[in-house]
């Protein structure tokens, strides 16, 4: 859990902007401090994209019938990364779908090779999602990442001073690359370890000491 509040955000963003602050989220009163919040709250979606520590995971689904694998609601997106093939040899790809354009619209995995959401009963489906999480579920150093980038593109819609875009672009700079360094290290992940799934399994696949494939070598 973070230790910089909403409001603080939202007050920061107004202060780098030349705005006056608010005392508090319930009575924003005016439209520049509602453009604020929104900004914010989009800002706070972009940034968890790519998936962070705490919102980026691995899930196994088992069907006990035919049917859909349901993964839930906030679900920005999902892979399935388990090999699967169809009856005509080609791999299956899954991926997220949603019930309707809501925010809230529970989502479920996609087959898109044969354009079906029904999946076979009794297999593992191994599915890599990465799911929204509020602000205050944020570490903190990711928060001033947010709230960097935030108050410079709240600066520019209601501003658009040049030499202020400046000044919060190094900060932007700053607190975004230490942000993702704290994420990084959240994931205990080394070079070998951040690609895809694939990558992984080549990195991490066992050799093999048989001598029969070194027979015909030659030493000297």
């Amino acid at each position: 859990m973070g230790m910089i509040s909403k409001l603080d955000a939202i007050n920061h963003m107004l202060l780098m902007a030349g705005e006056s602050t608010v005392d508090n989220l319930d009575d924003l009163g005016g439209v520049d401090t509602g453009v604020c919040q929104g900004v914010l709250d989009r800002t706070l979606t972009d940034f968890q994209f790519r998936g962070l520590a705490n919102n980026k995971f691995m899930k196994k689904y088992n069907l006990d019938t035919r049917g859909q694998v349901v993964l839930g609601s906030n679900v920005l997106s999902a892979e399935l990364i388990s090999d699967h093939i169809n009856t005509e040899s080609y791999r299956i790809i899954g991926v997220a779908r949603s019930t309707d354009d809501s925010d809230s619209s529970t989502q479920y995995l996609f087959n898109v090779t044969d354009q079906t959401d029904l999946w076979a009963a009794s297999k593992d489906y191994h599915v890599e999602m990465v799911v929204k999480v509020g602000w205050k579920d944020m570490d903190t150093v990711v928060q001033r990442a947010i709230m960097s980038q935030s108050a410079r593109q709240y600066q520019m819609i209601v501003q658009g001073d040049v030499q202020s875009d400046r000044y919060l672009q190094e900060l932007e700079v700053l607190f975004t690359t230490r942000g993702k360094n704290s994420d990084i290290d959240d994931k205990r992940r080394t070079i070998f370890g951040s690609g895809t799934a694939k990558l992984r399994e080549i990195h991490n696949r066992s050799g093999s000491n048989d001598p029969s494939r070194f027979r015909y070598w030659r030493t000297s």
